[in-house]
């Protein structure tokens, strides 16, 4: 049987409102605690947690709360996507490609969703300096995305690449002056 919790709803919208609109992450984190007292599976509730605990950079409880979210719901796309988000920020790269990999799998038609895993692929792939893959995806999204997010996330990579040639050339060029 499938329960509407209005008091777990309002406390979510309000916590959503604070946390996206006003940039209040203590009354929002106020109000999401208040939601999941009333739901402790409230899935919306549970996600804005997530994000909130993201924001305040406490990764391994973001972690527990997404995967008791995948727990909950294993189809929702947008737990997948902060799971892989989560993976990529505690260095844990493969799990996070191995989700990413999955949801692009899946038929989701939501473009902008699409951009931003399409980002957190190539930023994974270059944070383990596989650049010729993320190369390769680039030149496969024209006929994905729209044109301005191809175009953001194919100026992000090539500055990316220019600055990592940079700083191998400068440092491979270094000189060592040791004084006696």
């Amino acid at each position: 049987m499938n329960v509407v919790h209005f008091i777990a709803e309002k406390y979510y919208r309000l916590a959503f409102d604070y946390f996206h609109y006003e940039n209040n992450i203590q009354l929002a984190q106020k109000y999401i605690n208040l939601a999941l007292k009333d739901d402790k599976s409230h899935i919306k509730s549970l996600m804005l947690k997530g994000e909130i605990l993201l924001r305040k950079r406490n990764m391994q409880s973001a972690l527990k709360t997404f995967l008791k979210i995948q727990k909950l719901d294993p189809n929702n796309l947008l737990n997948a996507f902060y799971l892989a988000k989560t993976y990529n920020l505690i260095d844990e790269y493969k799990t996070g490609l191995s989700i990413l990999d999955k949801i692009l799998k899946s038929k989701t038609q939501n473009i902008e969703f699409l951009s931003e895993c399409y980002r957190l692929k190539i930023d994974i792939l270059m944070n383990l300096n596989q650049y010729s893959k993320a190369e390769k995806i680039l030149k496969t999204l024209n006929n994905k995305l729209k044109s301005d997010d191809i175009f953001d996330i194919e100026e992000n990579f090539y500055k990316t690449v220019e600055n990592k040639k940079y700083f191998e050339q400068n440092t491979n060029n270094r000189i060592l002056h040791i004084n006696f």
